[in-house]
């Protein structure tokens, strides 16, 4: 069975990802699928202390599932 996983930015309520396709214009956004795995992961290039807040990983299956993550970027000044 093929599962869809979507990530999205609570923030501002923004898709960021479905599956392989990225659905922002932040270049530093991307889905990574380990071949041959269940697992997904939202890699934020370069991340910046606007980037904290809470993401969620949505599975589209029945009943739907959602795991919430809270990102915490600390930048260290230089």
């Amino acid at each position: 069975m093929s599962l869809q996983v979507s990530w999205v930015r609570h923030r501002d309520v923004h898709l960021l990802t479905v599956g392989p396709y990225t659905y922002t214009s932040d270049q530093r956004f991307r889905a990574i699928h380990e071949p041959h795995t269940e697992d997904w992961t939202l890699q934020i290039k370069y991340p910046q202390h606007r980037d904290s807040g809470v993401y969620e990983c949505q599975i589209s299956c029945t009943p739907h599932l959602s795991h919430f993550i809270h990102l915490t970027v600390i930048v260290h000044a230089s």
